[in-house]
């Protein structure tokens, strides 16, 4: 293997991504997260050129559509020009979301760019002061849906100091993605190559180590589902073998928290509970903003308080507000009230009080198959009181709420 062999696999940059269904009503969010994908892209450039690599490998998805804008194609153009600048070479295999035969605006790459073509796999010689240093093998999705093994295609050739895969492929048709191109890792143990470079899986991350093989992930974070780091990787190839090293290149960072409010026993004490989870998100964050969704958790008095008048409004909106004037800023995309009362509906359950009798009929529609008398009751006054717009919840879900108010406010009429 020779030495001092450098070179960037970044995967998925899906220019163009409309971030549906997130709450971006404030500018500043939806600025950002426009604007996202393209700075990803920049920094996965200005990456290779501080690093000095020899060249970008794009394993799949640079743009989000087939039928990509021509600003997203311009932009793309833009960014390898700088690396034409600097003498730095990109190979792009296409992938689902960009296949062949999507729209093209005509605007001709630099000669340094090299797409793989989508007919056949295809062997490219990578040549360093006159040496070839790196055969990369590669293939691009014709049309969206493959559904063929495209790794039983490759095959190293013999004498080749560094093999290199470049393929969009789901390896062991993982869950949550479409089982596109799919394969195998003893499928690319098969092809002989010393790294496999992949896309389309958007977490990164090493899958196997013989062969080598490894998801860069996305760029930048396309939803709430892609939470934590994201970006690509740095990898060296020499007499030492093969390293790779993760770079985060994302311009905003999405984030999740489970935040334990079962002490909480008013406004005020919520408010503090939650903008601690948020202060703890955003130094996670390396300074980035932040897109987080977070759910309330816990038995206690924070049930009742959340579930009277307009509170959950008020504690999103101060919550929102506090948050966006801190620097990075960070916005809570999504609050959830998952609390429970602070007394258990089975100290009820059997009682001859109206609670006890509450907790009966709660019960006999949780197992009504047709949901119909759950239904004539969320029509009803209680939907007002158990429902809340900003939550997506099932009528199992639904019924306990609603169960678990009725409770509170029963029990709070009978303490006074």
């Amino acid at each position: 293997m020779p030495s001092n062999v450098r070179f960037v696999h970044a995967a998925d940059l899906h220019l163009g991504a409309p971030f549906k269904g997130v709450d971006a009503s404030d500018p500043r969010v939806r600025d950002a997260l426009v604007a996202s994908t393209h700075e990803a892209l920049g920094r996965v450039v200005d990456l290779c050129v501080a690093e000095r690599a020899d060249f970008l490998v794009l394993s799949g998805d640079v743009y989000n559509s087939a039928e990509k804008s021509v600003h997203d194609q311009a932009a793309f153009r833009a960014q390898m020009r700088r690396l034409e600048e600097a003498g730095i070479t990109a190979y792009v295999a296409h992938g689902n979301h960009d296949p062949a035969d999507g729209w093209s605006a005509g605007l001709a790459l630099p000669e340094t760019v090299h797409v793989f073509r989508h007919d056949a796999v295809e062997r490219v010689e990578h040549v360093r002061d006159g040496e070839a240093v790196a055969a990369l093998y590669g293939r691009s999705f014709p049309t969206r849906k493959v559904t063929d093994d495209y790794a039983e295609g490759f095959r190293r050739a013999d004498g080749e100091a560094l093999a290199i895969g470049v393929l969009h492929t789901n390896v062991g048709s993982r869950p949550g993605y479409d089982d596109y191109a799919p394969a195998t890792t003893d499928g690319l143990a098969r092809a002989g190559m010393d790294y496999w470079a992949l896309g389309h899986i958007h977490q990164p991350g090493r899958i196997s180590d013989a062969p080598r093989a490894v998801y860069a992930g996305c760029s930048q974070g396309l939803s709430p589902a892609e939470a934590g780091p994201r970006g690509c990787f740095v990898v060296d190839a020499g007499p030492h073998g093969i390293d790779e090293r993760f770079v985060e290149t994302a311009s905003v960072r999405w984030a999740t928290a489970t935040v334990d409010v079962s002490t909480a026993e008013g406004l005020d004490s919520l408010l503090a509970a939650v903008s601690a989870a948020c202060d703890r998100l955003r130094a996670e964050a390396n300074g980035r903003p932040a897109v987080a969704r977070l759910s309330l958790e816990g038995r206690g008095p924070a049930h009742a308080v959340l579930a009277r008048g307009d509170a959950f409004e008020w504690l999103l909106n101060e919550l929102r507000a506090e948050q966006l004037d801190r620097d990075p800023w960070l916005w809570v995309d999504e609050l959830r009230d998952n609390t429970r009362r602070a007394v258990d509906a089975a100290a009820s359950a059997g009682g001859d009080g109206f609670d006890g009798v509450l907790v009966a009929v709660a019960r006999r529609l949780e197992g009504d198959p047709a949901r119909k008398r759950l239904e004539e009751l969320l029509e009803g006054p209680m939907s007002r009181l158990a429902v809340k717009p900003e939550i997506d919840l099932d009528a199992g879900d639904v019924l306990v709420r609603a169960r678990d108010l009725c409770l509170d406010l029963l029990l709070d009429e009978e303490g006074r």
